[in-house]
């Protein structure tokens, strides 16, 4: 933090992004950063903003974790305008549901995502202009393709285009510093957290979604179609937009669940990879010819890829390694393992059956999370010989996203059109 408050010394902008992003870790390491750059107003400027008269600033969580009316205002509008673009195929019946669902549904939660973070984090309007222009044109895109029986491209293409959506959402999170490493960082540790509010939020709506039946059922009021149609639609897709209040406003930076529950299950998963690996060995299971034992493996690299990286967002900057990361190592080294045969099977699959858009992009989604555990197995094997510090793990982390986002564009964009639409 120290290093990057140096390097943004005379800009306002990248400062206030650094405040923003881990208020206490920049009020922490100021001090040594403002000893090395007096001559800076900008610094000096801070320094009076965070030790006026030698007090060190009020915690901006006390302020930050209540919630306003104007917060909960926006929230409403954009669940409103959200569950109600939502509902277009019920208000058009001449719209397909399916073919305007899956083309347009990513688009409609993330977009009404990124108009929250965009006005919250007070982005430039010149920036804001670009990323919604990109959502415009990305969803637009996916609405001209035509609508051709079971093909692999334009299923693969609804598949891949929201990953680069939630790339555009990433730099609404940013505020438009697209280039803030810790904050790329604070934007994965919002996703985990997003993931578990909003189910908590959509399973206290089934809760009370139950409850509402069986009241207006007791008299005699069928309410169930009409229910389903508007208020369920509504509340499912206002559950992310929720949840986002929820951990931007109430939970803020104080609590975590996603690292506790990754730290939890990192050894139960560990011992179930373990397990699985020795059971498909002694029942000589072959992902080389089962198509499904396949698609289970890469579903596995996921959740590894996801545990890791939870688990490793809330690691203290001084903090040593301990059992949760030789834990983490040794789980990145089995599943490392389970990519390799995964690879091996699916360039068995391309020799034996030829090249079909589906293995394709197996291939290439493969090979990046290879690429990208191989890079954390080889950070945490130097953090843990204490031959580095935990910086460079996380830096490789975030550094590596901008390669995912890249081959979801070569997916959805280019696919349809090299194969043709097939």
């Amino acid at each position: 933090m120290k290093d990057q408050i140096l390097n943004a010394a005379e800009s306002p902008h990248e400062l206030e992004t650094l405040y923003r992003t881990n208020p206490k870790e920049f009020t922490r390491a100021f001090p040594d950063a403002f000893a090395a750059r007096t001559d800076s107003a900008v610094m000096r400027v801070w320094n009076e903003r965070l030790f006026f008269e030698g007090q060190p600033a009020e915690p901006p969580e006390t302020s930050a974790s209540r919630w306003s009316g104007r917060d909960i205002g926006l929230t409403v509008v954009l669940a409103l305008m959200a569950g109600t673009l939502a509902k277009l195929p019920n208000m058009f019946p001449l719209l397909n549901e399916e073919r305007f669902y899956t083309r347009n549904l990513g688009a409609i939660i993330i977009g009404a995502l990124m108009v929250y973070f965009s006005i919250q984090k007070s982005c430039r309007m010149k920036i804001a202009g670009t990323i919604f222009t990109l959502l415009l044109g990305a969803t637009l895109y996916l609405n001209f393709l035509p609508a051709t029986p079971h093909s692999q491209t334009i299923l693969l293409s609804c598949i891949h285009m929201p990953f680069f959506f939630w790339s555009l959402l990433g730099i609404s999170f940013l505020g438009g510093a697209w280039r803030n490493l810790p904050g790329r960082m604070d934007y994965l540790r919002y996703n985990g957290e997003l993931l578990i509010y909003s189910t908590i939020v959509l399973i206290g709506g089934m809760v009370l979604t139950g409850l509402t039946f069986a009241l207006f059922a007791i008299i005699d009021l069928r309410i169930e179609q009409w229910y389903m149609k508007n208020v369920v639609v509504y509340g499912a897709v206002a559950s992310p937009i929720v949840a986002t209040l929820l951990v931007e406003r109430m939970v803020n930076r104080q609590f975590k669940i996603a690292p506790l529950l990754a730290k939890v299950f990192t050894p139960l998963f560990l011992l179930t990879v373990v397990a699985y690996l020795f059971a498909m060995i002694l029942h000589r299971k072959s992902p080389f010819t089962d198509r499904d034992f396949l698609i289970a493996f890469n579903g596995l690299l996921l959740v590894v890829l996801g545990l890791c990286v939870f688990s490793i967002s809330e690691r203290g900057s001084k903090e040593r390694a301990g059992i949760i990361d030789v834990m983490n190592i040794g789980m990145v080294s089995v599943t490392l393992i389970i990519d390799v045969i995964a690879l091996a099977a699916i360039l068995f699959r391309l020799s034996s059956y030829g090249f079909t858009p589906n293995r394709i992009a197996v291939l290439g989604a493969n090979l990046l999370a290879f690429c990208h555990l191989a890079g954390i197995l080889w950070h945490y094997a130097r953090f843990a010989g204490r031959k580095a510090g935990p910086v460079g793990l996380d830096q490789w982390i975030v550094r590596y996203l901008p390669a995912y986002t890249t081959w979801s564009l070569v997916v959805a964009v280019a696919f349809p059109i090299m194969f043709w639409f097939q």
